[in-house]
């Protein structure tokens, strides 16, 4: 594949108006439609972390974060499910590199979902390992054909050792449990295993990766796969956030405009709290996109902190509060919406719905990182096991 950044963006550029078109029924779906991910595989977009060496267009995090944060301005839901299909180019590194290229054998992006959170069965076994139990959370897992589960491994006279499992779609076992209030569209269903064996090579050292350090990183010579993985995650999920906040304030000036007091008949443009509510949104949208500019700004510079504790929690807590502005800014923006606002047919109803969901994400919520930041500056001890 052969294609620029610019070309890129303009092919995503098209298809904006045509994801905008299917948010409700996505939201509906419980799921991206058939036809979205069509057209997602067929623009290259899945492409876009994928290294070179794979046949993918390695153009990096911050076009990957353009592209997410366009799809996110007209339906979260698809650009979530973006978001990680795209990322998953970048967490296969954590496996060997057999298990990259199993992946990428036949085409340069990969329909992968998971979680970090770790499943109680982990049994070590010649050749691998055998793996059991249920996770949350998985978003895509309508059209995944590749599922990554956490574990840890003990073995006696070891120290315990967090692994990441790489299990295809014909061994996993996806719940419809996917019933909820706002980011409706991801299928971020439950997923089972029962006594799964999966080889050594499609095992994963997840402790290393925390550290940007695992060896199917270091394979690759571009440093952006070695990042450590928890502020590469925080890069998945802002530009989701950063998106919908400007998608919310884009459809609040068009609700400001259009609305009429059904009594008084008054438009609410000609209202001042109106316009100054929509001047607080706009300010908010743009705050928000110029602290993910320099999220990214920071994330992509070669420091050598990077791979501390401490510094991948000041991430979290950045990632954290981009995520805090843009609830709080939502939520005083549908104060001004009236009762209309709210119909299902309304995308205001659901940017506010979504937002206040992704909020509370393990990723994202202000409270934990914000109290994980304060026991490192105050020299207490810290528990976050993703740091």
């Amino acid at each position: 594949m052969d294609i620029t950044a610019d070309q890129l963006m303009s092919r995503v550029n098209d298809l904006v108006p045509v994801l905008a078109e299917r948010a409700q029924k996505t939201e509906e779906n419980r799921a991206p439609l058939d036809e979205t991910i069509t057209d997602l595989i067929d623009s290259g977009i899945l492409a876009t972390l994928t290294p070179k060496a794979y046949g993918g267009l390695e153009l990096g995090l911050d076009v990957a974060a353009d592209i997410v944060r366009a799809i996110s301005a007209v339906c979260p839901s698809t650009g979530w499910v973006t978001s990680f299909y795209i990322g998953a180019a970048w967490r296969v590194n954590i496996f060997p590199e057999q298990a990259q290229r199993e992946m990428f054998a036949d085409k340069p992006y990969t329909l992968t979902a998971g979680t970090a959170a770790p499943l109680r069965g982990v049994q070590k076994v010649e050749g691998g390992y055998r793996i059991t139990g249920q996770t949350a959370w998985n978003s895509g897992s309508a059209h995944a054909e590749w599922f990554t589960f956490a574990g840890v491994s003990i073995e006696e006279g070891r120290p315990p050792a967090p692994l990441w499992f790489l299990v295809p779609r014909s061994e996993v076992k996806i719940h419809d449990t996917w019933y909820i209030s706002g980011m409706a569209g991801t299928a971020s269903n439950d997923v089972s295993v029962e006594d799964v064996f999966v080889p050594d090579y499609r095992t994963g050292p997840f402790d290393l990766a925390l550290a940007g350090t695992a060896p199917g990183m270091l394979i690759h010579e571009n440093p952006m796969y070695h990042l450590p993985f928890l502020p590469f995650a925080m890069a998945e999920v802002t530009p989701v956030v950063v998106g919908a906040m400007r998608g919310a304030t884009n459809a609040f000036v068009d609700r400001t405009r259009q609305r009429q007091g059904t009594l008084s008949q008054e438009k609410a443009a000609g209202k001042q709290a109106a316009q100054m509510r929509l001047g607080r949104a706009l300010a908010a949208a743009d705050a928000a996109e110029t602290l993910l500019h320099a999220f990214f700004e920071r994330l992509t510079a070669q420091r050598p902190e990077q791979s501390d504790p401490q510094d991948r929690a000041e991430m979290k807590l950045k990632a954290a509060y981009m995520t805090d502005l843009c609830r709080n800014a939502l939520n005083d923006m549908v104060r001004g919406i009236g009762g209309d606002g709210f119909r299902t047919a309304s995308p205001i109803q659901r940017f506010h719905r979504d937002l206040n969901v992704l909020a509370v994400h393990a990723f994202l919520d202000i409270d934990t990182a914000s109290e994980t930041m304060g026991r490192f500056t105050l020299d207490l001890p810290v528990a976050d096991p993703l740091l």
